[in-house]
């Protein structure tokens, strides 16, 4: 078991972090794009299902380009207590040393449709380095992101006609292993996470929600930098809230199911995740 405590002396101030996927190579975007990034990758996700019993279901599926970069990412939603059915529909084009991603989600509900673009310059192993949204409104929204050995450690987001800043930071605990700021402590798993997931921690029916993810849509795609080398058992947040994590694995060592359980005996969440072999 991996752990490591929260310094206090991170910075206070900060939207909740959320991990991101990867890889552990040195090509860049590991050449696979969808959460797979290894260069040693022999799948690469096509769909992840996230079960949880008090909200929303969510269905993600992906599809690739000849170069295993993720090019389409629809996201289904199916909300429990109204019965409301939507789909979000993420569209990547990538042109030299940036990428734009073309989104036309629901919002709150299949009534409320929008649209947004973002183009995003990249670095030399394929990660974003600055951006800007248009939102549907018209509004524009900058975008900065630093890492320290391809690791993200600090994002901004600047909004037009305002004077203050979000930022997210990150604290590289050792090599390949992240602490989010906000959180507490960490406890890894040695199991490797081969299908490089990032994960949502400001709680447990939120993991792989893009609703309440900001850099969902980069991580996703593999753009954010790399992902922590092992898998998380049990994260802490400075509330005390904790979430445990279990999985089920394939022959080849890639997760099919994980299920997270709350310590104060919520229901679980499940999730289940679909691969293709990479040729």
């Amino acid at each position: 078991m991996k752990t490591k405590s929260f310094l206090e002396a991170m910075m206070a101030a900060a939207l909740s972090f959320n991990f991101m996927a990867c890889s552990d190579d040195d090509e860049p975007n590991g050449g696979n794009g969808g959460g797979s990034g290894s260069g040693d990758a022999t799948k690469r996700l096509t769909r992840i299902y996230v079960q949880a019993e008090w909200d929303t279901n969510n269905e993600t599926v992906f599809q690739y380009d000849s170069e295993g970069r993720v090019t389409e990412m629809d996201i289904t939603y199916d909300h429990h207590s109204s019965g409301d059915t939507w789909t979000d529909y993420y569209t990547y084009s990538y042109n030299g040393n940036e990428v734009t991603v073309d989104v036309d989600y629901a919002g709150d509900g299949p009534e409320y449709r929008e649209q947004e673009s973002s183009t995003y310059a990249l670095n030399d192993n394929g990660y974003v380095t600055n951006g800007v949204k248009t939102t549907n409104s018209g509004r524009e929204i900058q975008y900065t992101f630093n890492y320290t050995n391809d690791y993200l450690v600090s994002a901004a987001i600047i909004q037009e006609n305002e004077n203050t800043s979000d930022n997210i930071s990150n604290q590289i605990i050792s090599d390949g292993l992240i602490l989010p700021d906000e959180w507490d402590t960490i406890e890894y798993t040695d199991i490797s996470n081969k299908a490089n997931f990032f994960f949502h921690y400001s709680g447990e029916y939120d993991i792989f929600d893009f609703s309440t993810f900001e850099y969902g849509e980069l991580y996703f795609a593999n753009l954010a930098g790399k992902a922590p080398i092992y898998l998380p058992q049990k994260v802490k947040d400075r509330s005390g809230n904790e979430y445990n994590y279990s999985y089920e694995l394939d022959d080849e060592g890639y997760v099919t199911e994980m299920t997270i359980t709350h310590s104060k005996g919520e229901q679980p969440t499940i999730i289940t995740c679909t691969y293709e072999d990479i040729h």
